[in-house]
Formats: C-alpha cells, structure tokens, sequence
C-alpha cells in the first residue's frame, strides 16, 4: 500500500455535508512487507499511549475537523473504531477536545478495552453493527462521524445506503477509505473471481477469503445474513467519483 503523497481533501458538497478524504489505491503487495512498513511507520505511536494499528493521518483529520472546519461541534461518533486500534480515535477525540456527547459502535469490545471506556461518562458504548437502522436511531443527532476505513467493508446494507441513513442526522463526515483507482466505477470485490479478489483485497488471509467464497450464500451464524456480506471482509472497491456522486446527491 503506499503512503498518500498528497494533503487530507476537504470536501464540501451540497448544503453542510462535508467530508475528508484521502485517495489511496489498493494495490497488491507482500501482506508481510506491508505489516512491516506499517509498522515503522507508525513506531512514534508508543510515545503516545497507542499502538501500531493507529493511523496519525485519522488523527490529523480528527484535529482539523475540530479545531479548523467545525470548531462548534460537540459530538461525534465513531464507527467501527474499536478493531486493531483499541478505541483510539475516540479516545483522542475526548482527549483533546471539549467533547459534549460522544459514541462508539463496534461488534466487537474486548474486556480490558469496555471496561476503560465505561469510566468515561461524556461516551456511550453500543455493541453493535452500526449498520443498523437501530444503531443510526440510538445514536440520533451528532455533529461528526467518522469513518474510518470501515465503508469498503459494508454490504447488505451496501456502503451507500449506510451514508444516506446517517446522513439525516449529521452534516459532517470524516471519511478515510481505500480507493479504488483501477477503473471508473465503483465494484463489488466478491463478484470478482477468486484469485482477482486476492489480488485486489490482500489485507485477509487467503485462507479465510476462500472459505468465504465457498460459503457465499450460507448464512453467518452472528451476523444472520449470508458469508458474502459480512463486514469482516472487504467487500468493495469504491472509487472518489463514486464517493462524491453519493454525497452530492444526499445533498
């Protein structure tokens, strides 16, 4: 995967619905190599209390958003922010900024992690897929939310339906996701063959993608809809037109 070479794009798009956006392809490379990068890359990390999973360009876009485009906000949410990174985008978020109302939503939390964040009282946990119509109306009005890598993943309800959902309850969006830069069009990885799914989507063991592809139309005895469609794999390929043709015509 290589490193973006250009600045956080601010986008705004109709009325007050904004997001960032960094425009990164996927592109296949050694799984390994990439980890190892990954990782040096993001060693300073540990001076700071987070560990290598942690993205400082999300945290960038986390400060911008607050101090120079939307310094009245006083809530937010994050989607999906627990897996890899331990909360660590929410935690920055209450940290640095006067933060009235805040929400985490994920599947899954692990002990250690739960029980730190339910000291804080200005952050509700919801153990859940933020997917989910329920989850859009228990979280209500929110001036931020973030996505943060977690669009590529979504289907049934499909990446866009998701945007639109949220969309009547927030004006700001912080988007950061993997684009996809080998076509004009937006596509659904899983329609793909096998093996071209593995050249585009490296970031799964091949392992568990092929018992995926073997298993498309089972249903996941969690999620409760078929293998094809859970998030826990990467699910699309979404071009910046793409993007912006959804949040354009939310308006």
């Amino acid at each position: 995967m290589k490193k973006p070479t250009q600045k956080p794009h601010w986008k705004k798009v109709c009325g007050d619905v904004f997001y960032f956006q960094y425009s990164i392809p996927i592109i296949m490379i050694s799984t390994f190599l990439r980890k190892v990068r990954k990782a040096f890359f993001n060693v300073p990390n540990l001076f700071h209390g987070y560990n290598i999973y942690v993205n400082r360009h999300k945290l960038e876009l986390i400060e911008r958003t607050f101090s120079e485009y939307f310094p009245q906000a006083k809530s937010f949410a994050d989607l999906g922010g627990v897996w890899k990174v331990n909360a660590a985008y929410t935690l920055h978020t209450l940290k640095k900024f006067q933060i009235e109302k805040g929400f985490l939503v994920d599947t899954d939390f692990p002990h250690a992690v739960k029980t730190k964040l339910l000291r804080l009282e200005n952050l509700t946990l919801l153990e859940k897929d933020f997917a989910s119509q329920t989850t859009v109306d228990a979280i209500g009005s929110v001036d931020v939310i973030y996505f943060f890598d977690v669009l590529l993943h979504q289907a049934n309800p499909d990446w866009d339906e998701i945007i639109q959902r949220y969309a009547k309850n927030c004006s700001c969006f912080v988007i950061y996701n993997q684009q996809y830069i080998r076509g004009e069009k937006t596509i659904r990885l899983l329609d793909l063959p096998f093996e071209k799914y593995i050249e585009l989507a490296s970031d799964h063991s091949k392992e568990f993608s092929r018992f995926v592809y073997e298993h498309k139309n089972e249903i996941h005895p969690k999620f409760n809809k078929p293998w094809k469609d859970i998030h826990n794999i990467t699910q699309w390929g979404i071009t910046d037109t793409g993007l912006r043709e959804v949040m354009t015509r939310l308006g």
